[in-house]
């Protein structure tokens, strides 16, 4: 059995190399690798070449957005099992891979998925497993915890009319037509998480919106609420990122805390290991 890993990447020269060498490292033994490359023009590419001996597959050419670089990927691909690790990111640990196929996976299971781990300024937190139900709202899993079956994602692909959240439509749509999910116990994939106030102003109502047409709420009552309650949220953090930046990121350990989604991640470990 062979898993293909998919590195997409643009203008990555700070974090391309962790994520290659965090691949390489991995115990699994039948890894493919792929990465797709949007034509960075920062050094990237010279970074990846260095690895060129073990990587089974890489391309360095205009793309049409992060989506459009994953089904390149995707159909670039050979293994039977796909899965993405973007720029930047790494493993848990060198036996995550191996750890998740460790379990029986029965013939029938489409996705394979373990948790995430998201990295903060204030702190490391794991993605909850959430009950299949929240595809109601959101993604009950993170992506880059998942694997998805060659055959399952090849025939489906990312839809490129979405530019943020087309990850949340593929599974969105494959858990509607009565797709398996199976939960492993595997801390699988850390992700370097970002809660700045300009990239939340640049992504978070194109998320919103993009996540409320995926599951039909867009333009309901429901989903404009929700507009308002984000902009009065992002509004009271820029204001009082200028007073007192400390208090801010107090704020937001508190409420990651206290967050139904996440545990601090030395909780989860002690949680697991008693």
């Amino acid at each position: 059995m062979k898993v293909s890993v998919v590195t997409v990447c643009y203008d990555a020269i700070n974090g391309i190399e962790k994520t290659i060498s965090s691949v390489l490292g991995q115990s699994f033994p039948e890894i493919e690798y792929i990465v797709i490359d949007g034509g960075s023009q920062d050094g990237t590419v010279d970074v990846v070449k260095k690895y060129a001996d073990r990587i089974d597959y890489f391309v360095s050419e205009p793309d049409g957005g992060i989506y459009d670089a994953m089904n390149k990927g995707v159909r670039a691909s050979t293994g039977d099992w796909i899965t993405f690790l973007n720029a930047g990111d790494t493993y848990y640990s060198c036996q995550s891979i191996e750890a998740v196929f460790s379990h029986e996976i029965p013939s029938d299971v489409d996705v394979v998925y373990g948790y995430q781990v998201h990295c903060f300024s204030y702190g490391k937190f794991v993605r909850k497993q959430l009950p299949l139900s929240f595809f109601s709202e959101g993604m009950p899993f993170g992506h880059e915890s998942s694997f998805v079956r060659a055959e399952v994602m090849k025939h489906d692909g990312f839809d490129t009319k979405y530019k943020i959240a087309a990850d949340y439509d593929f599974f969105y749509q494959l858990h509607a037509s009565g797709g398996h999910f199976k939960p492993v116990d595997v801390l699988v994939a850390v992700f370097e998480g970002s809660e700045g106030v300009s990239t939340a102003e640049k992504t978070v109502f194109q998320t919103h919106r993009e996540s409320s047409m995926i599951n039909g709420t867009y333009h309901t009552i429901r989903y404009k609420k929700e507009v308002v309650s984000i902009y009065v949220r992002m509004m009271l953090k820029k204001y009082l990122s200028v007073f007192s930046k400390d208090f801010v990121i107090r704020q937001q350990l508190k409420k990651r805390e206290h967050n139904d989604e996440y545990l601090p991640l030395n909780v989860f470990l002690s949680s697991h290991h008693a």
